[in-house]
């Protein structure tokens, strides 16, 4: 992947760094294809320049896998339209069941017959907005571990948690936190260096002056296990994992529309994708 390839994807999309790195890595540095990978991400009916940045996500679960995926449109109003909803539904066994690990493969799982791109692009045609699969996500855990998730608002957040024992009503507790506090990190003490780079600038440049320990303050409120717990504001969350001598291994969190602006583009800050990756900031 080279910068001179980004540079090209960004300037004929208008896509933001990172989904163009994503595109290029799905594509494994095929640019026609990152280009093609694009397009259908932000596809729009003619002479319509509203952005599908609406929808629904969903997390589901069966044994030691997990997915997390997300179906924009263009309103609010598909949250409610019984055909959205019954797709948001009707592909998550077969797309667990599947070999898909990300959207470009997901797409292609068929269904009876028909693809699940097929699919949605019929529901699209019901709904009469653009419907695409943006994001999907598989995880997978040992069969000791253990998973909680959490279905916020019906879909505008969903969020899967996974712990080294297999604590469901302490699972699912966590998961509410991740949904409701929006963690960016699972301990301050896990960030790498690159990325405590990137959390200084963007702080410096939020708050247009540098103090370390507000800054050390912040990073402890962006931080899974440094945040107060929710049931009991005064318990921290390492509190409550050590009193159940526990771990949290890892945490997903899918927010509605997640990276997208109304320009077609992203955010620097927030992969597009939802996935974790580590950015140095372009100063």
């Amino acid at each position: 992947m080279t910068l001179d390839l980004i540079k090209k994807l960004r300037e004929e999309t208008k896509a933001g760094i990172l989904e163009c790195k994503k595109a290029l890595s799905d594509a494994n540095n095929d640019y026609d294809q990152a280009l093609e990978i694009l397009k259908n991400s932000f596809l729009s009916h003619e002479g319509n320049q509203r952005v599908a940045s609406k929808g629904l996500c969903n997390v589901y679960i069966e044994g030691n896998e997990a997915i997390l995926y997300e179906i924009n449109a263009e309103t609010d109003f598909v949250a409610k339209n019984p055909a959205f909803i019954d797709i948001i539904q009707k592909i998550a066994k077969p797309l667990i069941e599947s070999d898909a690990t990300n959207p470009v493969d997901a797409k292609k799982i068929k269904i009876q017959g028909v693809t699940i791109d097929e699919m949605i692009k019929q529901t699209s045609s019901i709904i009469k907005e653009n419907a695409y699969l943006r994001r999907f996500y598989r995880v997978l855990k040992d069969d000791s571990y253990g998973f909680g998730s959490y279905i916020h608002l019906g879909g505008k957040v969903v969020t899967l948690v996974i712990l080294t024992k297999d604590l469901k009503d302490l699972a699912k507790d966590l998961a509410m936190q991740v949904a409701a506090n929006a963690p960016s990190y699972l301990d301050t003490k896990y960030i790498d260096i690159d990325t405590m780079n990137y959390e200084r600038f963007m702080y410096e440049k939020d708050h247009q002056t540098f103090d370390e320990n507000l800054f050390h303050k912040h990073l402890e409120e962006i931080s899974l296990t440094s945040q107060d717990f929710i049931k009991n504001s005064g318990q921290k969350v390492y509190e409550l994992l050590e009193y159940h001598d526990v771990e949290i291994v890892d945490f997903f969190r899918f927010e509605l529309g997640q990276g997208i602006d109304s320009k077609l583009s992203c955010r620097l800050d927030i992969p597009c994708d939802g996935s974790k990756i580590t950015v140095t900031p372009i100063y």
